[in-house]
């Protein structure tokens, strides 16, 4: 591999089919292709939104429209990309020849479902799953069902799942086996067998006359799937529910990471197939906290990933099976590792990241090539958040994604024998980034010690601008990246600056972070919001006269917590699908019937009924002296609308009533275009209407 990057360029103007052409090339799969040059596309965007941003901002549908792709991934010889790609709320799958840089190939759904996952097999055949539209909830989601497709879109087929027998009306799917009750996933593509992957089945129970859903008392069932023929052949049955496997290199389930009745992961590990499964506690004395995530391809060395030392950062771990030696592979994190990378040639893991501010990479001890490749690529793309997003099977061809607060990801394929990073793709290739704002990083400390990570982003402009405070969902495992977020870029467009905290309880900052949240939502986590508020107050651009809370789903309930701990410190408050009464978690919602979600309601707010009371926004709705609104979707099964429609009831006991938007057709979570629109036209309108 080359030793650095000799330049990073933009691509020549080819025949090319990408950007904004999508949506009529996607049309177009069986009739003579249109060739059109991608910087020459890029150019007429940009010059078109340019004329628009100086008669004002640009419209609302700008920041809304969904982005380009969603993954990019190249065939094992690197000769062709595929990705999944976005058009008129539509997923299709594309493919594209590197030399040519032309689509040949790919698969256009003809039903409302999307392309949700793909993997390749071999340079020839690609397996992918549907995203059907589920109900509760505006995102689209897998239903576990296999299908296959060669790269130019022939001899699709329908693998495994519970229509695997059933043609697909108006399409050139075919059915290919007996149908199954059971929601089949890819375990592992099984590099050295392009006619054949390994596949993960968990069985269905029947919950009504027509409705089946996953088993948890049902052991899933790992079976070898001929990927043109559909034809499997069990390889064993599991016995730990809901488990998630990790195979080694010769495709052998040598791990199994599941979830404990508590919801808490655990790991277990067996030698080879005809050996027991131990927990890892048990028979390498590990910690039950750590999980797998791989396994070097010479097969005596498992890594793990699991929280470290006071703060309990997670890191990487290094096993070694034949000295029985645990390793932590990196130093110096102030945040969790969420991203890592193994090395082609041995397959030990090397580089990891976190993201505490902007990106931070980490290198093991031992040096290898592919580091020294990595930290050239990091250095070419000063500034930018760098992922490596696919690699051939040599590891020669990257395909890497540069992105920022103000670049919504930008797609270059890298050649480690050139040492040069062509330009291939920009998602959301409309956007003007002239146009966009950038993301203030900084830490607010709290009276008992924590250092609450905050991003601000203002608008520009004269004067001070009012601040709208954005708390995440989640709210666990859940934290806010320094990255695009069309939300906030929205919200600036029209003069709002926009602040949003990674309070205590969040993800990726650590075990004693996260763990600090529980028991807290509506105390020392709405305190760390009121302390991150009153900082970014203070700032010479912000105007403290004019501060609005607003979140979506734990978000909603942290703003309308906030209005009822600080009603000086807002003028107007709105919630979207939010939770307003915590003592409903239990009894509706789809959260306690998940498995392991009882347990997670039991960690994160107990069952002291007193203090879900005193922590649950309808209880103190007198306390709230801000303008307030309530959106939420009719069909929500995170969150069911009796939140908010209690919330509502509870303004109105005491004199007032909220502006009020019941969202219909729509679950938790705004995942299409209709939606977007109603929820953010609503929005702008009421925070003009109280903080003009």
């Amino acid at each position: 591999m080359a030793k650095e990057i000799v330049s990073v360029t933009q691509a020549d103007c080819q025949p090319v089919i990408l950007g904004r052409k999508f949506y009529r090339i996607l049309s177009m799969f069986d009739k003579p292709l249109m060739k059109t040059c991608l910087s020459h596309i890029v150019a007429l965007v940009a010059l078109f939104f340019a004329v628009v941003v100086e008669a004002g901002p640009p419209p609302i549908e700008y920041f809304l429209k969904d982005s380009d792709y969603l993954d990019v991934a190249l065939s094992p010889s690197g000769k062709r990309v595929a990705a999944r790609a976005q058009f008129d709320g539509k997923i299709a799958l594309i493919v594209i020849d590197r030399e040519t840089k032309t689509v040949v190939g790919g698969l256009k759904p003809e039903t409302s479902d999307a392309i949700h996952s793909f993997s390749w097999v071999s340079d020839d055949r690609i397996v992918f799953s549907y995203a059907e539209q589920m109900s509760g909830s505006d995102q689209r989601s897998s239903a576990g069902e296999l299908y296959a497709v060669n790269f130019d879109g022939s001899d699709a087929e329908r693998l495994a799942g519970f229509r695997a027998s059933d043609q697909i009306a108006g399409s050139r799917i075919k059915g290919s086996r007996d149908s199954e009750k059971a929601a089949v996933y890819l375990l592992d593509p099984l590099h050295d067998d392009e006619d054949h992957v390994l596949v993960i089945k968990f069985p269905f129970s029947q919950t009504g006359l027509r409705r089946y859903t996953i088993d948890g008392k049902k052991p899933p069932i790992i079976s070898k799937l001929n990927v043109y023929s559909g034809k499997q052949k069990t390889i064993e049955r599991l016995t730990f529910k809901q488990a998630r496997p990790q195979t080694d290199s010769s495709g052998e389930v040598r791990f199994v990471t599941y979830q404990t009745d508590e919801g808490l992961p655990q790991s277990a590990y067996r030698q080879d197939k005809n050996s027991e499964w131990q927990l890892l506690s048990e028979a390498f004395e590990l910690d039950d906290e750590l999980t797998v995530v791989g396994l070097n391809d010479a097969g005596d060395a498992v890594f793990l990933r699991g929280p470290a030392g006071e703060n309990g950062y997670k890191n990487i771990f290094r096993f070694d099976f034949n000295k029985k030696a645990l390793t932590t592979l990196f130093t110096g994190l102030d945040a969790d590792v969420s991203e890592w990378l193994s090395d082609p040639e041995t397959g030990e893991i090397v580089i990891a990241s976190s993201h505490r501010g902007k990106a931070r990479h980490h290198y093991a001890e031992t040096e290898t090539s592919y580091q020294r490749l990595h930290r050239s690529l990091v250095k070419a793309f000063a500034n930018q958040t760098l992922t490596v997003m696919s690699r051939s099977r040599d590891g020669k061809q990257i395909v890497l994604r540069a992105s920022s607060d103000v670049d919504p990801g930008s797609i270059f394929i890298f050649d480690a024998e050139t040492g040069k990073a062509d330009f291939f793709w920009a998602n959301r290739s409309w956007m003007d980034p002239s146009i966009l704002r950038p993301m203030q990083i900084a830490e607010v400390s709290t009276q008992d010690g924590f250092s609450i990570p905050v991003r601000l982003t203002l608008p520009g402009g004269d004067g001070p601008a009012p601040l709208i405070v954005n708390p995440h969902g989640g709210p666990h495992g859940v934290f806010d990246e320094w990255a695009f977020n069309y939300e906030t870029q929205l919200l600036a467009s029209r003069g709002y600056a926009v602040l949003q905290i990674n309070f205590r309880g969040s993800g990726g900052l650590g075990k004693k972070f996260e763990d600090a949240g529980h028991k807290e939502w509506g105390g020392q986590m709405i305190e760390d919001i009121a302390a991150a508020t009153r900082w970014a107050m203070a700032h010479p651009d912000i105007d403290e006269r004019r501060v609005c809370a607003f979140g979506g789903s734990y978000g909603a309930y942290a703003s309308y917590m906030l209005a009822v701990r600080e009603p000086a410190m807002l003028r107007c408050v709105i919630g979207y699908v939010g939770v307003y009464d915590l003592t409903l978690l239990y009894r509706t919602g789809d959260i306690s019937e998940s498995w392991g979600g009882e347990g997670y309601l039991e960690r994160a707010v107990g069952r002291d009924e007193d203090l879900l009371a005193d922590f649950s926004p309808v209880s103190h709705a007198s306390k709230i002296t801000a303008a307030s609104m309530l959106i939420h979707g009719e069909d929500d099964n995170r969150a069911p609308i009796d939140h908010a429609y209690a919330m509502r009831e509870a303004l109105r006991d005491t004199g007032t009533d909220p502006d009020w938007l019941k969202i219909d057709d729509s679950g938790h979570g705004a995942g299409n275009m209709k939606t977007r629109l109603e929820l953010y036209e609503a929005l702008l309108a009421f925070l003009d209407q109280h903080l003009r």
